[in-house]
């Protein structure tokens, strides 16, 4: 199950929850307030990179 931003329209609360693929931005209740007013948000990411390649022993992301 994936984790999933919102922000409450009622309460203006961010909020993460752990929900199932099927579950709807509408019937998600504000931990806060209770009302269901939850706008899911975009969520943001984080990733490597950036060219620091200090990561790889041999210095090349080839292997060789």
């Amino acid at each position: 199950m994936p984790f999933y931003e919102y922000l409450c329209e009622a309460c203006g609360k961010d909020f993460v929850l752990l929900q199932s693929l099927t579950a709807k931005a509408e019937d998600t209740a504000c931990p806060y307030c209770n009302e269901k007013k939850a706008k899911k948000q975009l969520s943001r990411f984080s990733s490597y990179g950036g060219g620091d390649h200090s990561a790889c022993s041999t210095g090349s992301w080839g292997g060789g």
